[in-house]
């Protein structure tokens, strides 16, 4: 429907069959000020990494005993403490000044205030924009990956330092190297910046993109796991496995491309497997990882 040559009554039907416009009126009649402002996009991805930190910190340091969490770990021998969490907790904190404050003040500066258009966007714009940056990012960073990986130089200076935990927990999720930090962030900020993007798109990308990035380190394989009801989709078991074994499992969330380059392995696979080709299939020789900081 061309909105520009229609009428009055044709543009409020139009409004009106739009099934995110009563969602949308809402946020812009009650916190449209905070969500005009620059600030509000980093804030708000910074509020999210918070709570996911916040709720798997207490089931990791609370509830590692309860039945269902600890049938639901993966490396149910490496439990998480205080002394693995603060040297997590430090690197972000470091890389929040380093990088995510010092943009958001330029935001500040630079950036006006965002313009919330009166229409809300339909169901299949949002989904399929989302599903499209989605699979662009995993892709995108499976590439960015495997070579930071294949390159020696580049996993010593960078990567590495992600793969100081060989048990990921979800307040390690960020635990990244500034570089590999501003790759990340740069790359899911400008993706929907090809297509002419409703902000309320790009607010669900976030929420969107932030949420598997931390439910593949929780560490957790749980019954209700998206894993579970698609295979194509990664989850926590595989990203597990590509912190003990570095040299498999490189793609993000999906797994096909991995599995067409050969680098998707499951623990079922590493049991099929002699006992000589287990102990070093997926592994860096110990010459080249030698002198490397590990946490666990």
């Amino acid at each position: 429907m061309n909105l520009n040559n229609c009428s009055m009554d044709e543009f409020a039907a139009y409004k009106d069959g739009l099934i995110l416009q009563p969602v949308w009126d809402y946020l812009r009649f009650n916190v449209g000020h905070i969500l005009r402002s620059p600030l509000f996009p980093p804030f708000f991805s910074l509020s999210f990494d918070y709570a996911f930190v916040i709720i798997f910190t207490f089931f990791d340091l609370c509830l590692y005993d309860v039945p269902f969490f600890k049938n639901a770990k993966i490396q149910k021998d490496r439990q998480v403490n205080w002394e693995l969490i603060l040297p997590s907790l430090k690197l972000q904190f470091f890389n929040q000044i380093l990088w995510i404050y010092p943009m958001a003040l330029v935001q500040l500066v630079w950036v006006p205030d965002t313009e919330l258009p009166e229409l809300a966007p339909t169901v299949w714009e949002l989904c399929s924009q989302v599903m499209i940056f989605f699979l662009a990012f995993d892709a995108s960073y499976f590439v960015f990956h495997v070579v930071c990986h294949k390159v020696r130089w580049l996993y010593r200076w960078c990567h590495s330092v992600h793969h100081m935990y060989s048990s990921p927990f979800a307040a390690a999720a960020q635990h990244l190297h500034p570089f590999e930090l501003f790759f990340v962030a740069t790359f899911i900020t400008t993706v929907p910046w090809a297509f002419p993007t409703h902000c309320l798109t790009y607010w669900t990308w976030f929420v969107v993109s932030q949420s598997v990035s931390y439910e593949v380190h929780t560490g957790y394989d749980f019954p209700f796991a998206l894993h579970r009801f698609l295979p194509i989709y990664s989850g926590a078991p595989a990203h597990d496995m590509h912190h003990m074994r570095p040299l498999t499992c490189f793609q993000p969330w999906f797994n096909y491309l991995d599995r067409l380059f050969g680098y998707h392995i499951s623990y079922e696979d590493l049991k099929k497997m002699n006992k000589e080709k287990s102990a070093r299939y997926g592994l860096y020789d110990k010459r080249e990882v030698e002198g490397l900081q590990r946490i666990n």
